[in-house]
This record gives C-alpha cells, structure tokens and sequence, in this order.
C-alpha cells in the first residue's frame, strides 16, 4: 500500500472516530482550551509579554531583553507571561521603578500570572524598598533577565 493512500485511510479511520465520540461540547471545549493552554506555556518564543488588561486583553507589550523603562505598558499592566526560553536567563525580576529600582517580583519561565488586579502578585523581594509587599497590578516600570527567581 503506498504512503499516501495510508496516509487518506488513517485520517478517514480518524475522522470516522471523531464523527461518532460520545464527547459533550463542554468536554471537548475544555480539552481545547487545556491544549492550547499546555501549548501556549512549552514552546517558548522568547519574549516576556505583558497586557494591559486581564486575561492577554488590552494593549500588549513585550520584550526579548532587559529594559529600564516599559514606556506605553509603564504602570498599566494587568497581565503577565513569561514565555522566555528555557535556559540561562529564563526568569524575569519585575521593578517597581524604572532602572531596575525598588522593590521587585520575579516571574519564572512558562509561568503566566494572567489577571494581577486580583492581589495575588506582590513584589516579594526588596524589604524596606519602596512598594515591597504591593500589587504588581498596574505597577511594573522596569525589568530584568535573571537566571533564577531568588530573594536579592
């Protein structure tokens, strides 16, 4: 049997098993929605990304390098995503100020804090810094590639 007509008879087996699942659309939505998700977090491309609104809404800004001052996303972010690549420099220190100043977050690769309006993310390292133990909702002006997350 040649490759192709192979190839057209396992994907008509497969399209045939789909046809008759027993799979409800919630199910089916959910194990999208986890796949993308599961997706979205392996395959680094680099960058930080940040929005400026929950859940990647809003304006995005990102980065592939350390910058001292986040410009138009400057103390409006409420979405954060490490999507940097695995390796050396993979974590990211988030500064109250510009110039890597004040207190600071850090957020490791892959990891993804996707509404900050919550309250749940503080910058939790620099006590006795300006802002340590804030929200780094809407309050983020600088950063740094580190290679690990770590108080300092």
């Amino acid at each position: 049997m040649s490759v192709k007509r192979l190839l057209t008879v396992a994907a008509s087996a497969a399209a045939v098993a789909a046809l008759f699942s027993p799979v409800s659309s919630a199910s089916a939505l959910d194990a999208g929605a986890q796949s993308t998700a599961t997706a979205r977090l392996a395959s680094g491309d680099g960058y930080l990304h940040v929005y400026t609104q929950p859940y990647g809404g809003g304006r995005e800004c990102k980065w592939s390098g350390n910058s001292d001052n986040w410009g138009s996303c400057r103390n409006l972010t409420s979405d954060i995503w490490n999507n940097g690549y695995a390796g050396g420099l993979d974590a990211v220190d988030l500064y109250t100020a510009p110039n890597a100043g004040g207190a600071h977050a850090c957020i490791s690769q892959g990891d993804s804090w996707p509404d900050t309006t919550t309250g749940q993310y503080t910058f939790t390292y620099g006590a006795g810094l300006s802002q340590f133990g804030k929200s780094v909702n809407n309050n983020i002006s600088s950063h740094r590639w580190v290679d690990y997350c770590s108080q300092g």
